[in-house]
C-alpha cells in the first residue's frame, strides 16, 4: 500500500503539492497517477478528482497565502540579494586597479540601482496596502463590537 492509504487526504500536503505538479505540467489522469506512483503515492481516480477539486476550490484561499506570506518573503530576498550583490561589486571595485575595469564595475552598480529602487517602491506599496488592511480589520472590528 501507499503512503496515502490510511490516512486522510485532506491534510496531506505532500500528495496536494504533487497534484498540483500534475495540474501544472496538464497531465492526464493516467498520466498523473502515474506520476503519483513514481513519487510512492499509490491512489484512485476518486481520490485525484477529489484533491483536484480540493485544490481549484481552495484557489482563493492558496493566493491569500502567497500574497501574504510568499510573496513579501520573495520580496525581501530578492531585495537583499541586489544589495549583497551591489556591496560584493563595491569589494571589486576597490580591489581591482586597472582604471578601465573599475569604470566598468562602477557602471555595472549604476545599472543596479534602478532595479533597487524599483523593489523600494514595491515594498512602499506593500507597507500602504498592509497598513489599509490593519484600518478596515480595526473598523470592522469596533463595528461588530459596538453591535
Amino acid at each position: 500500500m501507499g503512503r496515502v492509504r490510511n490516512q486522510q487526504y485532506k491534510n496531506n500536503l505532500e500528495l496536494r503539492g504533487l497534484i498540483i505538479n500534475c495540474i501544472a505540467m496538464k497531465l492526464s489522469e493516467t498520466d498523473s497517477l502515474e506520476y503519483l506512483k513514481q513519487k510512492g503515492y499509490t491512489c484512485t481516480v476518486r481520490t485525484l478528482r477529489t484533491q483536484k477539486h480540493l485544490i481549484k476550490s481552495g484557489r482563493t484561499q492558496r493566493l491569500n497565502q502567497i500574497v501574504s506570506f510568499e510573496f513579501i518573503d520573495s520580496h525581501l530576498e530578492a531585495l537583499d540579494n541586489l544589495y549583497h550583490i551591489k556591496s560584493e561589486m563595491w569589494v571589486n571595485y576597490h580591489a581591482e586597479t586597472h582604471p578601465y575595469r573599475r569604470t566598468e564595475i562602477l557602471t555595472q552598480i549604476a545599472n543596479l540601482e534602478p532595479y533597487i529602487s524599483e523593489y523600494m517602491g514595491l515594498t512602499k506599496k506593500i507597507i500602504e496596502n498592509k497598513t489599509k488592511e490593519q484600518l478596515v480589520k480595526q473598523v470592522v472590528t469596533n463595528e461588530q463590537t459596538r453591535a
